[in-house]
Formats: structure tokens, C-alpha cells, sequence
């Protein structure tokens, strides 16, 4: 049997795919398979592929553009190795060493899954330390150590990991176009008891130039969607430390937007109760949502529809619109107190958001965009 067989969904990668070819093809371990999923690319892509196809290890399967959720499920069909791995056609192995560790390390404690730490890559193909490591955003591995699932962190970067093929056999990678690989990854965590960690730098992470925007309502659906369908997995199989982390992640995307669209979604997809340990945070998603709607709407009717959502007392959107400052200043006292809490819990948040820029910046990786120096979990 195969030891490992690496998935490689491909789309439109043409400037970095020789290295990242080279990564996984040069490794020490000899016996693995490189499964590459050609996307429908439409640069020279398939060329280079066609390349490396001389190494006998490597299939490639070509299909319309379909996705990289489809693309990586095609992968699993067909993979014969005891262990899988993923890896992105802009991403890198860092040490030639690296599957041939993770591989020894997986037999000799018979993990179903093994885990390692990542490094960014930027740009200019430099690699630096991941910041959301001194952030605990995920666990980091100093030493060879066993984590329980729940120690994990918020499900992402699912590849920096090697999943035993028993393992994921009846897991595979949802059709959205946003938020597949939080899935995946937590259904894996659902199904494992415990990860083995080893203490090296596995993967380079591609720091995108910029993030595609969620600039359709069916994107922002699916993108809201698969935090509920990820809060689910997590809090049906217990692992509330992840579930809860990930809730926050969301609540900080929320804050973060003034979008009805996101606002319509979020009260269909989610029950308010999923918000009771967020309850000040929710309630200040919602209400600057409807405030923004009130003033875009700017129409009697809709003030009327949601002035009983927001509590408020006025009779006419003039009347509100004139008090609405004035109210401001009328502030209960435990409003107040809830307030300088609530001011102190950002004075926080500030502070690891500008450790975050100060890292990421003096990495001479300053070209990223503002999204990227806000970006979290």
C-alpha cells in the first residue's frame, strides 16, 4: 500500500505550482502518490502539470471547473495511501523531511490523525511565523504531545494535517463556494478521540494578495451556513471549547459587517438561541443592521416593522430620527457599566490585532491588503 497519498486541487496556479510540485515530489519518503485535480484552468497550468507527469507517483484528472471542494473529493475517491495529505497548488512542504516524519510519527503511535504547525508564505515567498499561534487561535506544537480534539482551535487549516484513510473514508468536502474546509475538518474532529502532534514547520501557507470578497448573496449564504453546520458538528459531539471559539470567530465577522443581506441570512440560518453566550455582541450586530436598514430604507412603513424589534418608543421615523442622538446621552447606568466593559473587551482585541500588524508588516510582506492585517481566526 501506498503511505501517502497527497491531494492537489489545481486552478489557474501557473506562478507557484513548479515549487509547490518540487515540495511534495522531492520529500524524502519515497513511496507516496501525487494526485492532482486539474480545475478546468485556463493558464498554462495543465502544461506544467503534464511536466511532472515523468514521475510515475503522480496522476492527474482534468474536469470542468467545478470547485476545490469537488476537486479534492475526486482525490479521495480514487487515493490508496494508509494516510492522506492535502496541499494547495500555491502552498509548499517546508523540509524535504516533512511526510517522512509525520508518516513515522503516525505509525509508530497508530494515530488516525497527526498534526504539525504551519508558517505563512508571503508573497514574496518569504516564510514567517504564523501570529495566530501567540493569539491561541490554534494549539502549537513544541513538543512530540497528544491533544485531545477540543484542544485543536477553531477549525481551520485542515492541511497541516495527515488523516489515517480509515478515518475520513466517509468524510468528504461540502459543495459551498465558501467555508468547505471547516467542514471537513470538523467532522474529522468529531471522529477522532485524540491528535498527535509533532514539532516541526510542516506547511507553507500562501497569504492570499487579496480575499475574494463574499460579493454575491449566494456566497454570504454559504459562508453563514457553514458556521451553523461546523457549530452543529462541534456541539453534537461535545467539543464545545472548538464550538464556542468558532461561535466567537463568527460573532467577530458579524461586528465586523453592516449587511442586510448578512443580517436576512443570519436570522434564517440561526436560532437566536445559538447567541445566548453572545448576547450583548448579537444584540449589537442587530441593531446596527436595522438601524442602517431604517436609514436606507427611510420610509414610515419600515420604521414601523422594526421599532418593536428595537425597543424603540417613537411613533414616527421623524420622531426618531430626532431623538436618536439625544438618546445617546440617556444612557441607564448599567448600560453605562456595560459599556466600559464592552470598551475594555476591544481595548484587548486592539492590541492582539496590532501585535498581528506589527508581525505581518515587519515581514516585509507590507503589500497585503488592510482585509489581510484585519483578519482573524
Amino acid at each position: 500500500m501506498v503511505k501517502i497519498s497527497v491531494i492537489i486541487p489545481v486552478y489557474n496556479d501557473e506562478k507557484h505550482l513548479g515549487e509547490c510540485l518540487d515540495s511534495v515530489s522531492n520529500q524524502t519518503l519515497d513511496d507516496i502518490e501525487i494526485i492532482c485535480i486539474n480545475d478546468g484552468s485556463t493558464d498554462s497550468s495543465l502544461e506544467i502539470l503534464n511536466e511532472y507527469s515523468t514521475d510515475k507517483r503522480m496522476t492527474i484528472i482534468t474536469q470542468t471547473n467545478q470547485g476545490s471542494a469537488i476537486a479534492r473529493n475526486k482525490g479521495l475517491d480514487i487515493a490508496q495511501g494508509e494516510y492522506i495529505g492535502f496541499l494547495d497548488a500555491d502552498d509548499i512542504y517546508i523540509n524535504r523531511q516533512s511526510l517522512e516524519i509525520m508518516f513515522d510519527a503516525a505509525k509508530k503511535h497508530d494515530a488516525s490523525m497527526i498534526s504539525a504547525n504551519l508558517k505563512f508564505l508571503t508573497p514574496e515567498r518569504n516564510l514567517i511565523s504564523n501570529p495566530h499561534y501567540k493569539r491561541g487561535t490554534f494549539h502549537y506544537f513544541r513538543e512530540e504531545s497528544i491533544i485531545e480534539p477540543d484542544e485543536y482551535g477553531i477549525p481551520f487549516y485542515f492541511y497541516k494535517n495527515l488523516y489515517k484513510a480509515d478515518l475520513i473514508e466517509d468524510i468528504r468536502f461540502p459543495d459551498l463556494l465558501r467555508g468547505q474546509d471547516p467542514i471537513f475538518l470538523s467532522k474529522v474532529l468529531s471522529e477522532v478521540d485524540e491528535i498527535y502532534g509533532v514539532p516541526i514547520d510542516f506547511y507553507g501557507y500562501m497569504v492570499p494578495l487579496s480575499f475574494d470578497k463574499l460579493d454575491s448573496y449566494t456566497k454570504k449564504y454559504h459562508y453563514i451556513c457553514q458556521y451553523r453546520q461546523c457549530i452543529d458538528i462541534l456541539d453534537n459531539s461535545e467539543l464545545f471549547k472548538t464550538s464556542d471559539r468558532y461561535m466567537h470567530n463568527l460573532m467577530l465577522y458579524l461586528n465586523d459587517n453592516v449587511d442586510a443581506e448578512v443580517y436576512d441570512i443570519v436570522c434564517e440560518v440561526f436560532d437566536e438561541k445559538y447567541f445566548e453566550s453572545y448576547k450583548s455582541e448579537y444584540d449589537s450586530f442587530k441593531r446596527s443592521n436595522i438601524l442602517n436598514k431604517i436609514l436606507e430604507e427611510n420610509t414610515q412603513e419600515y420604521f414601523l416593522k422594526a421599532k418593536d424589534e428595537l425597543g424603540l418608543k417613537e411613533d414616527s421615523l421623524k420622531e426618531y430620527k430626532i431623538g436618536l442622538f439625544e438618546s445617546k446621552m440617556d444612557l441607564k447606568e448599567a448600560e453605562y457599566i456595560e459599556l466600559l466593559s464592552e470598551n475594555e473587551r476591544l481595548k484587548k482585541e486592539y492590541e492582539l490585532e496590532k501585535s498581528f500588524n506589527e508581525e505581518v508588516t515587519g515581514s516585509k510582506s507590507w503589500k497585503l491588503m488592510d482585509r489581510l492585517r484585519r483578519m482573524r481566526g
